[in-house]
């Protein structure tokens, strides 16, 4: 006996892509991501480190100009620094004698590329153009290209001008120039010069130009750019142990009482020229009434009614543990800050107690 089987099979539909051309390309900025600190700058950061660093997205916005027929397209973004100022190892000046500009692009094919000057612009990303014919031709879409901004040490660090450092423009006659600009597929390659062709078919096809010049360049992404801080070089490993004695009741005979200071310093190294660094001082243990006082670590061992205080040797003055900023004295290429540190009673007769008396305070270095 023959059976006749029905059945069902799920087809999916999809209509094939248009090949199409690009027009009506505008320019829109994302928001650059904040600038990073990638080296700091102290008195041994070498010439051609990278200071400060930031990705900037530039959106293309273009619409879809019909069916281009088997004629496959691209939407090309290219770029290159004019011919005016030099720009050795394409970095340029900016208001900031010694620190230069570098702009580059990380492109789809996984390398990035700096901007250069050059004869041409040079193509730096690339997409199809193709729509959905179920969308409608008129559809939008864009094209982003991801830039990296740089800015980089071209002095000594003690060439430096004094006073505050803030990039804010690139300086010179050179004009960053970029491009969105529709080709056949296949004529630029990532990485190659491209040519910007004269004709305007069809109409509004793309061969946008954007150019750039003095605080428009630092500004892509948002500005202006950092303040760069003159720093020293700070060891994080750095613990100070200060031992200050063993003491016994009878050497604080009423409430203020302290023991013989013990000096001690905190001291930061390769400092650049125009360093000025700040301190700050935290308790590690809270709850402390005076400000000016540390309080003991807390144990079955403690002792009570006493706590630690440290003199500023610089002013004379108790070093306090709120946030007061305290500044530390250049050096050569170093900053200090001398202390004295020793036990303060505070309690009553009553409140005393003998034991261990350690305290621990931490300290936050800022470079104003």
């Amino acid at each position: 006996m023959a059976y006749l089987l029905l059945g069902l099979i799920g087809v999916t539909a999809r209509a094939d892509m248009v090949e199409s051309q690009a027009i009506d390309c505008t320019f829109s900025n994302s928001a650059g991501r904040p600038w990073v600190e990638v080296t700091p700058l102290t008195s041994t950061t070498p010439v051609g480190a990278v200071l400060w660093q930031r990705p900037v997205a530039l959106i293309t916005n273009y619409k879809y100009g019909g069916s281009s027929g088997n004629k496959a397209h691209e939407l090309v973004s290219a770029g290159y620094w004019t011919a005016g100022t030099p720009l050795p190892d394409a970095i340029a000046p900016t208001n900031v004698s010694g620190i230069g500009f570098k702009i580059a692009v990380s492109s789809s094919d996984g390398i990035v590329r700096d901007i250069t000057q050059s004869p041409k612009p040079v193509a730096l990303e690339k997409n199809l153009v193709r729509y959905d014919p179920g969308a409608g031709q008129n559809q939008r879409s864009v094209m982003v290209t991801n830039y990296l901004q740089s800015l980089i040490l071209t002095v000594p660090p003690s060439q430096l001008p004094s006073g505050e450092l803030i990039v804010k423009q690139v300086d010179g006659s050179s004009r960053l120039t970029l491009y969105a600009v529709d080709l056949l597929k296949g004529v630029a390659s990532l990485g190659g010069e491209v040519s910007i062709p004269s004709d305007n078919i069809p109409n509004g096809i793309c061969r946008k130009p954007y150019s750039l010049m003095g605080p428009t360049i630092i500004n892509m992404g948002g500005g202006p750019g950092p303040n760069i801080p003159n720093k020293c070089v700070v060891e994080s490993y750095r613990t100070i142990p200060v031992k200050l004695g063993r003491f016994s009741l009878a050497d604080f005979p009423k409430v203020g009482s302290t023991s013989s200071p013990v000096p001690f310093r905190i001291e930061l190294s390769q400092c650049a020229l125009n360093a000025r660094p700040q301190i700050t001082f935290t308790d590690k243990v809270p709850g402390h009434t005076d400000p000016s006082v540390l309080n003991l670590t807390a144990s079955a061992n403690s002792a009570k009614g006493f706590g630690i205080i440290m003199i500023n040797d610089l002013n004379q003055q108790r070093i306090k543990y709120d946030g007061t900023l305290y500044d530390m004295q250049r050096v050569g290429d170093s900053a200090i800050i001398p202390l004295r540190a020793g036990y303060i009673r505070t309690g009553s007769d009553a409140e005393l107690k003998v034991g261990d008396a350690d305290g621990a305070a931490e300290f936050t270095f800022t470079f104003p």
